[in-house]
């Protein structure tokens, strides 16, 4: 760990020390979960630890708060504990630390070393009902907050929520409205709720509307030398909020935007620049920028809709033109045994795919119509030819929120990627009796799927007992890897038969290969913990 990492550390041991006293139910969530299971402890390049809580336990946790913090060593705040917090969600805060974000300098409690506190709101079950609550919720945190929060959530329901709440204020005030807005949100209880809302109202990122099966049950995860909870489904979370490739790696490290200093107070940091500013001043003209960028979001979004749709209607013509002009069948390459074909049916998609897949595109939630049988196409070639279901799941994602319903033809592809979550996570917890069945099951109704190919040799490998089947599962993995050179799954299960075999020497060559070519951070956690007990 490096310096911050060590000083959140700390920080999360207290709360849960402070949790533990008063019986309140927490996790450890979203990427500090990844982090746990990934790498059993931080991300190595992050500097941020988020909790989440039910609504019920963050009542306790904000009283708790009170008999138990110094005010002068730490604080919590959010926006409802404190009008003066920048934010709906809350922070533990160590005030003798500092922690400088541009957003929250002239605000003193927030900019020391903090953890983000997340709750999780019930919504009802009823889908007319549980859409109006999260556009209430987010109109509301939208006007609670000093900053400026939804970047692309500008439609045309939120802001009308939004500029009612402003007309009201000129009556009875900011407060007044947030009390009000606050009966109709906050400690409600539904018995057919089945999804929850998190406090965090992000847009981006992972999901602000959760499952509310992800948070039933707890499990206590290994993380930088102690035990902290996380989700019990933890598998499946990881999936919803950070997609089917979470056990990878990326290629781009993402860092938070805050410069972390250990060694000045929160007291001295801001009173050194504060006796030189009008802080009533300074806000009120902060709040008057930030309605201004609300309503300049919403242009955006507008605008970029229209943009967008001209990108779709180029891309369709584009692909129409091709297949035109070429007189290609689009049905007869979608045959998962003709690499020719699938690589020509990759070539037609390809400029589609960036298109779609494009961070801007998929930042503003838009979904490039290209007909229903040209995007099954795209989509079957995303599944045979690159075993690529995070893009797939990505671009139903839109698709889903464009309100586009789903075809039997295409839900079939689709159960391909339900399929393959439901084995990794009954692998990711060493469920092997419940992923057998599914694996071969799976195996059966698509066997030219590559995933399922993976699946079927990490369980013969996993299951074998004797030699006779270790011979198998390696014979089946030479036959993966002529079809898949490099593959690192397949190489992972060589090393890990020529272990069971007896031969350590090959096993240490496959196990080394693994981790300097591989991405997959599961399997380097996996290798390492071998070599150790190897050595």
């Amino acid at each position: 760990m490096d310096a911050t990492q060590n000083y959140l550390l700390n920080l999360l041991i207290e709360i849960d020390t402070i949790c533990k006293k008063y019986d309140i139910e927490y996790f450890v969530d979203y990427g500090s979960t990844l982090g746990a299971i990934r790498h059993e402890g931080f991300i190595p390049w992050d500097d941020d630890i988020d909790i989440n809580m039910t609504e019920e336990n963050y009542y306790k946790w904000v009283e708790a708060c009170k008999k138990e913090l110094d005010p002068k060593k730490r604080v919590y705040g959010d926006g409802r504990v404190d009008r003066d917090f920048p934010g709906v969600f809350g922070r533990y805060i160590d005030v003798e630390s500092l922690r400088i974000s541009s957003n929250f300098a002239f605000w003193k409690p927030i900019c020391g070393q903090s953890i983000d506190v997340f709750y999780l709101l019930e919504l009802p079950g009823d889908p007319v009902e549980k859409q109006k609550m999260i556009d209430l919720y987010y109109a509301y945190d939208e006007y609670a907050n000093s900053s400026y929060r939804h970047y692309r959530y500008k439609n045309q329901v939120i802001m009308d929520l939004y500029n009612k709440f402003r007309r009201w204020e000129r009556f009875v005030g900011k407060k007044a409205v947030l009390r009000h807005l606050e009966k109709k949100i906050f400690n409600k209880h539904y018995d057919d709720c089945d999804t929850y809302i998190v406090t965090s109202a992000r847009k981006y990122g992972p999901s602000s509307i959760a499952p509310k099966y992800l948070y039933d049950t707890v499990y206590y995860a290994d993380f930088e030398g102690h035990k902290f909870p996380i989700s019990g489904r933890y598998a499946e979370m990881l999936n919803y909020y950070y997609g089917d490739d979470w056990n990878i790696l990326p290629y781009e490290k993402k860092h938070h935007s805050q410069m972390s200093h250990s060694g000045i107070s929160c007291d001295d940091y801001v009173s050194d620049y504060m006796r030189l500013l009008n802080e009533r001043k300074l806000k009120k003209e902060r709040q008057k920028a930030k309605h201004l960028m609300v309503e300049e979001g919403y242009k955006i979004a507008n605008h970029l809709r229209n943009v967008y749709d001209k990108l779709a209607k180029a891309e369709l013509l584009k692909i129409e033109n091709r297949i035109k002009n070429e007189n290609i069948d689009i049905n007869s390459l979608l045959d998962p045994t003709d690499s020719e074909k699938l690589q020509k049916l990759d070539s037609i998609f390809a400029d589609y795919y960036k298109r779609q897949l494009d961070f801007s595109v998929r930042y503003w939630e838009y979904y490039l119509d290209i007909g229903e049988d040209l995007f099954y196409a795209a989509i079957f070639n995303l599944i045979y030819t690159h075993n690529d279901f995070t893009s797939v799941s990505k671009i139903m994602k839109l698709r889903d929120i464009a309100g586009i319903p789903m075809n039997d033809r295409l839900a079939d592809l689709w159960n391909i990627i339900l399929t393959s979550r439901k084995i990794k996570a009954a692998m990711v917890y060493k469920d092997y009796d419940k992923a057998e069945p599914m694996i071969y099951e799976a195996f059966k109704k698509y066997p030219h799927c590559k995933e399922f190919k993976l699946y079927k040799l990490e369980i013969m490998t996993l299951r074998a007992e004797t030699d006779d089947e270790y011979m198998a599962a390696r014979a089946y993995a030479k036959e993966l890897l002529e079809e898949y050179p490099n593959d690192d799954r397949c190489i992972k299960c060589r090393g890990d038969i020529a272990l069971a075999l007896g031969n350590k020497e090959n096993a240490v060559k496959y196990y080394n290969k693994v981790m300097k070519k591989s991405r997959n951070g599961m399997l380097h956690l996996e290798i390492k913990k071998i070599m150790e007990a190897l050595k």
